[in-house]
C-alpha cells in the first residue's frame, strides 16, 4: 500500500501542475521538478521541459477518467515524466533476443493445484521471500539484473528459510554479451551465469547505475542454480498455476506506454500493449496475483523504479486480459 505522506506529496506535487487545467509549466515549477529529482540539462533543458508539459496534460487527462470511475488506475508525475523512454528503450531493440533452449516442464510439488482449484490469490510478499524495491535509475537499463536477481533470492529464501539481497550490479558489471549491463540485457542469460559462477549478495557488491569493471570472486558467492524453467505457452492460467504453487517468475513486459511511466495506482491496462516477443523491452518480478471487485483479475508485480513510481515501487497489471502486455510471453524461474 502507498504510504500516506508519499500519497499526499505526490497528489499536491501533481495539483500544482495540473488543477488549475495549466498547459504549461513556470520557470519555478520546472526548477522545483529538476530539483526534487536530481535533474540537471544543458543545451536540452527546454526540450525536456516540452516532454514534461505535456506529460502534466496527459496524467491531468486520465485522472478525470479515474475519478468518474471509468479506470482502473490512476497516473502521476515522478521521475521519467521529462524523460521520452522510448528513445532510451531503443538500444535493448539493439540486443537481439538470445535464442531460449528447450528447457524441462514444470516439474509439479506435492499438493500442486491446477488453476481451478485455486481459489484466491497469492502474495509473496508476505511470505518475507521478496527483498525491498530497488532503483536501476533513468539512465541505466538494468531492468534485466534486478529481475534476475530477484527472483533468484525469492526461491534460495524459499528453499532455505532465509532472504539474503542479491546484487544486480554484479550482473551489470560480470555477465557477459550478449547481454550488455547498463545498455540492457536478458534474463536467461543471467541464469546462465549465475549457474556457471554465482552470485554475489547485495551487501558485498552494491548497486551504482553504471557499467563497471567485473570484480567478483566466486569463492564469495551467496547462491546459485542448477537450472532454470522458460514458459511457452502464452498461458496466462499455466503461469498464474506455476506463481500460486511454486513462487515468483521473472517476467518482461511491453512497458513503452505513457500510461506505465506515469502509473501511480490501481489495475493497469493498456489496450496498445503489445505481447510477442519482440515487444518485451522490460523485465520485472511477479511476485503475486489476485482479483478485484470491480476491475477484475490482476497480477502483481516488482518494478526497479524506486518506491516513488507506482504502489511503492510495485504495480498490478490487468490478467487474464489477452495476455496484457506479453506478461505471459517469456516468464522464466529459477530451479535452485
Amino acid at each position: 500500500m502507498i504510504s500516506l505522506w508519499l500519497l499526499v506529496l505526490q497528489v499536491l506535487f501533481t495539483l500544482l501542475f495540473v488543477e488549475l487545467g495549466l498547459t504549461s509549466v513556470t520557470d519555478v515549477e520546472w526548477a522545483r521538478y529538476k530539483a526534487r529529482y536530481n535533474k540537471r540539462y544543458g543545451l536540452e533543458d527546454q526540450y525536456h521541459r516540452r516532454i514534461l508539459e505535456k506529460r502534466v496534460q496527459a496524467v491531468a487527462n486520465h485522472n478525470r477518467l479515474y475519478s468518474q470511475g471509468r479506470s482502473g488506475f490512476r497516473m502521476g508525475l515522478n521521475q521519467f515524466s521529462d524523460t521520452n523512454l522510448r528513445l532510451l528503450y531503443s538500444r535493448r531493440s539493439a540486443i537481439s533476443a538470445p535464442a531460449e533452449p528447450s528447457t524441462k516442464g514444470v516439474t509439479k510439488p506435492a499438493n500442486y493445484k491446477s488453476y481451478d482449484q485455486i481459489t484466491r490469490g497469492i502474495d509473496w510478499r508476505q511470505y518475507g521471500y521478496i527483498s525491498a524495491v530497488g532503483d536501476q535509475g533513468t539512465e541505466c537499463l538494468s531492468c534485466w539484473a534486478f529481475s534476475t536477481s530477484g527472483v533468484l533470492e525469492a526461491h534460495l529464501a524459499k528453499k532455505y528459510g532465509k532472504l539474503v539481497p542479491l546484487s544486480p550490479k554484479h550482473f551489470v558489471d560480470c555477465v557477459p554479451y550478449p547481454n550488455q549491463g547498463c545498455n540492457a540485457g536478458w534474463v536467461s542469460v543471467a541464469f546462465n551465469y549465475t549457474r556457471d559462477y554465482g552470485i554475489a549478495s547485495k551487501e558485498s557488491y552494491p548497486y551504482k547505475p553504471e557499467n563497471g569493471e567485473c570484480r567478483w570472486d566466486p569463492r564469495k558467492s551467496a547462491g546459485t542454480l542448477r537450472e532454470y524453467v522458460t514458459l511457452t505457452s502464452n498461458d496466462e492460467r499455466e503461469l498464474a498455476e506455476v506463481v500460486y504453487n511454486i513462487g515468483p517468475v521473472a517476467v518482461s513486459i511491453d512497458h513503452l506506454h505513457e500510461e506505465f511511466d506515469q502509473y501511480f495506482g490501481g489495475i493497469l491496462r493498456i489496450p496498445s500493449c503489445g505481447n510477442t516477443k519482440f515487444d518485451l523491452k522490460h523485465s520485472v518480478l511477479l511476485v503475486g496475483f489476485g482479483t478485484h471487485p470491480k476491475w477484475g483479475d490482476y497480477w502483481i508485480i516488482k518494478n526497479s523504479y524506486g518506491t516513488e513510481w507506482g504502489e511503492s515501487g510495485y504495480f498490478k497489471l490487468a490478467r487474464n486480459a489477452n495476455n496484457m502486455c506479453g506478461v505471459a510471453t517469456l516468464p522464466q524461474y529459477p530451479i535452485v
